[in-house]
């Protein structure tokens, strides 16, 4: 792409005066800030054009909103660098707290990207590397802003599109301090550290996702999608839904970028991948690295670059140059979201805009089983229930609203409630326990054999435990615990909810009512009603699985048969656990029910000696080093006693008699004979 001359200025807006209680009357009349713009340049002391920053309503009526607002003006005026809004400010009216910000004349990236995307062209590869290695200089400043002569750990927690501002001059600034934190509170003692998910869903990184603290290695991640996405010409992380964008990120589920990668200067895709590890402490370890790594890329003098991106910036604005655009200009400091919807396609944004539960029709629900009953006027709550507990089957037909009667396979919203088991013809056509690969009797330390067993083989299948009427599902992928599945109604999202107090009853049975309107799916009926925000969900989703596996370590009886080759249901919600933590977790509860007194009662001067287990598993299942250890120190029988009074860590209950009892279901240990 040519560069071209400096592009001139917009035309000048009239020098209108205003006082500031009429300018916080007209941004309330909008709804949120506006900004208010005159002659430019001024001269030095004179007024200038700044951005007044108000709360929407809503949320200055939440408790500690005015200290949020406060903590926002004291984070921002710790950076003053050429690359993040300068905020000026803290100002009260009637009340109502305002900011006062630096004026960047433009757009954000966001609307400048969508614009491109538009007009059917992308950013050339060096303009990318230049535009963001200008947000990494800010996002450096940020990370080492400090207070009383000590950094203060500062993390800006929305590094997004829509928060990096460009101006008709070339400029990037980083902008929006609302939901930025510092590690030393001292120095922010009334910095509220409520739970609002406020960045935007496809610049989130991982451990943001799973409910980890963030810290600087997250705004390197969030810098790395952006780059991403640059480079791409496109979304990074896309789904059709909220939860999938998020289950995307959080398994850092890259493969969209290193398609394209072979197309980009060498090293370039690798520098950006380094960004994008799943794991912080495989990332790139600062914004200042990351940009000294994108340095070799950029070879054209910055300021010809600036022209670039300022003529670009210019176009997309609709100033100058005829564009088919009406992006309109913005500034410095809106609320994360408030400036249009975030570049993926969400489900929440493909709604009608009149309400979902507006003259809601009463659609009743008529199902024949195959053993001949007949169940008339069920609702479609109803109806899931009955199917997610058993009651009705593959096989069976329903009838919807009085028509005809379909085999429930062919009903796909009905469907995908349908037990995992019962869709897989080789555990539908040989469900009895003498099929199966292999099986273990829960009486005996429960679900922890079955599972060790597979982790260090690193099985995939699927696990059916039984215990009288009840019946779970566990499916594991290379020994991982993936996916786990229930018939028991109080373990089905929707009543998990209401246990939590996340939703009401009543606001459970307005989602069951309009879930047909999302094809089933109750978390996208959650998020598209507003009742749970779609990070929290995400994170409820995830508790509310791992909880139904780790009950299964407290079955008392039953039985669990191993069936290999069985794949996760496709409409499942992956785990994403780590398959020695989990049993770890389900050990510690047994031990807290005192399902394991008796193990261990009679044996406190028993031997235990190491068996002759095969060195290659423990290696290849990654075993936890103090298993390790505890395996090594048995080359000759040890009394339990000793072990135990050697393994035990202060603040980690019963820890020895974990590891003790974990090896000996691995059979890595065993008894000395009597």
């Amino acid at each position: 792409m040519q560069s071209l001359p400096p592009p001139a200025p917009p035309p000048p807006q009239p020098n209108t005066q205003f006082d500031r209680f009429t300018l916080i009357d007209r941004i309330a009349v909008g709804g949120m800030a506006e900004v208010f713009r005159a002659s430019e340049p001024r001269g030095a002391g004179e007024p200038r054009v700044v951005v007044i920053k108000r709360m929407l309503p809503y949320i200055a009526a939440e408790a500690g909103a005015s200290d949020m607002f406060e903590a926002e003006a004291r984070l921002g005026a710790l950076v003053q660098h050429e690359n993040v809004v300068q905020v000026f400010g803290l100002g009260t009216v009637d009340g109502q707290p305002y900011l006062t910000l630096e004026y960047v004349q433009g757009c954000d990236l966001w609307r400048l990207t969508r614009w491109l995307t538009r007009e059917g062209q992308k950013l050339r590869t060096e303009l990318s590397v230049h535009l963001v290695r200008q947000l990494l200089s800010g996002l450096d400043a940020v990370h080492r802003a400090s207070a009383n002569g000590r950094e203060v750990g500062l993390v800006h927690r929305d590094v997004s599109p829509s928060n990096v501002l460009l101006s008709v001059y070339g400029e990037v600034k980083l902008g929006d301090f609302g939901i930025a934190r510092a590690r030393l509170q001292e120095h922010f003692p009334k910095q509220p550290l409520g739970e609002r998910a406020k960045g935007k869903l496809g610049y989130l990184a991982p451990e943001t996702v799973t409910g980890l603290e963030p810290d600087q290695h997250t705004d390197v991640f969030s810098a790395g999608v952006i780059m991403a996405e640059l480079l791409m010409g496109r979304p990074l992380f896309a789904g059709g839904s909220e939860l999938a964008v998020l289950l995307a990120i959080r398994d850092a589920k890259i493969g969209a970028f290193k398609e394209i990668m072979g197309g980009l200067p060498e090293g370039l895709g690798d520098a950006v991948v380094d960004a994008l590890a799943k794991d912080r402490s495989d990332r790139v370890s600062s914004a200042a690295e990351l940009r000294q790594r994108l340095a070799v890329y950029e070879t054209t003098p910055s300021e010809a670059l600036k022209r670039e991106l300022g003529e670009l910036v210019t176009r997309a604005m609709g100033f100058g140059a005829e564009t088919s655009s009406q992006a309109t200009p913005l500034h410095a400091g809106l609320p994360p979201g408030a400036d249009g919807p975030a570049p993926t396609p969400l489900v929440s944004q493909q709604l009608e805009t009149t309400p979902i539960t507006t003259e809601l029709p009463v659609v009743e629900y008529r199902v024949r089983t195959g053993n001949g009953a007949d169940v008339q006027g069920r609702s479609f709550a109803q109806v899931i229930e009955m199917i997610a507990t058993g009651r009705i089957g593959l096989e069976d037909q329903v009838s919807i609203g009085g028509g005809g009667f379909r085999k429930m396979s062919e009903i796909t919203e009905l469907r995908r409630h349908l037990p995992s088991s019962s869709l897989t013809p080789i555990t539908r056509e040989a469900p009895q326990p003498d099929d199966a690969h292999e099986q273990y009797d829960l009486e005996d330390g429960g679900f922890v054999r079955a599972l060790a067993q597979s982790v260090v083989h690193r099985q995939t299948g699927l696990w059916l435990c039984e215990q009288g009427e009840i019946r779970k599902e566990v499916y594991v992928k290379n020994g991982t615990p993936e996916f786990v599945t229930s018939n028991l109604a109080g373990e089905l999202l929707g009543e998990y909810l209401v246990r939590q107090q996340v939703i009401s009853r009543a606001e459970l049975d307005m989602a069951l009512a309009v879930m047909p309107r999302f094809e089933g799916r109750l978390g996208d009926t959650f998020v598209a009603l507003g009742l749970v925000e779609p990070v929290h969900l995400f994170r409820h989703i995830a508790n509310q699985v791992r909880d139904k596996l780790i009950d299964l370590f407290l079955w008392k009886r039953g039985l669990a048969a191993f069936y290999p080759g069985v794949p996760a249901p496709p409409s499942g919600f992956p785990l994403g656990l780590r398959p020695w933590q989990i049993l770890d977790e389900g050990i510690r509860q047994r031990f807290e029910a005192g399902l394991e007194d008796e193990r261990f009662r009679a044996r406190m001067t028993d031997g235990l000696v190491r068996a002759p287990f095969p060195p290659h598993l423990l290696e290849s299942s990654g075993l936890p080093y103090p298993a390790r250890q505890l395996i090594e120190s048995l080359s000759t029988p040890r009394p339990l006693l000793d072990i135990i009074e050697e393994f035990e860590k202060p603040g980690d209950a019963n820890r020895g008699y974990r590891l003790i009892l974990l090896l000996l279901h691995l059979g890595a240990v065993r008894w000395e004979a009597r």
